[in-house]
């Protein structure tokens, strides 16, 4: 399986720590995931070669943090975790639920993005809550 970033972008341009090379793979497929939906998967292992060098780069970085933030948090308890409330505690690590109101505003796995991925994202434009729409097509 090709995937975007490998455990050599990770530990050499990245500079990430938290994951080693044999926890890396499962732990960017998921990340590849999160960042993917987040864009709306403008971004894919076939096209990631038509976006500029920057943007490129901006979008693994988003990758490794992504993966980092589940390292960190465990990949399994995060998961798991997505779409409820209650909150979850990994070792000395506690994250506790969200309101109605906050948990309503950003989605099911709106607490489990990393915010250094979200930084990275913001300045590719690849955030952009237009949806494409068919030119001359009506929708019901």
């Amino acid at each position: 399986m090709s995937a975007i970033v490998g455990y050599s972008f990770y530990s050499t341009v990245y500079m990430g720590t938290e994951a080693d090379e044999t926890s890396f793979p499962a732990l960017c497929a998921r990340a590849e995931d999160v960042v993917g939906a987040m864009t709306r998967w403008a971004v894919t292992v076939n096209s990631i070669g038509q976006f500029p060098e920057p943007i490129q780069t901006l979008y693994r970085k988003a990758i490794c943090a992504q993966a980092d933030f589940f390292a960190v948090n465990g990949l399994d308890s995060v998961v798991l975790a997505a779409g409820t409330d209650n909150g979850f505690t990994v070792g000395k690590v506690s994250v506790h639920g969200r309101s109605g109101a906050a948990a309503s505003a950003g989605g099911s796995m709106a607490g489990n993005v990393a915010p250094l991925a979200m930084m990275y994202l913001e300045q590719t434009g690849l955030l952009n809550p237009a949806v494409p729409v068919v030119e001359g097509r009506w929708w019901p």
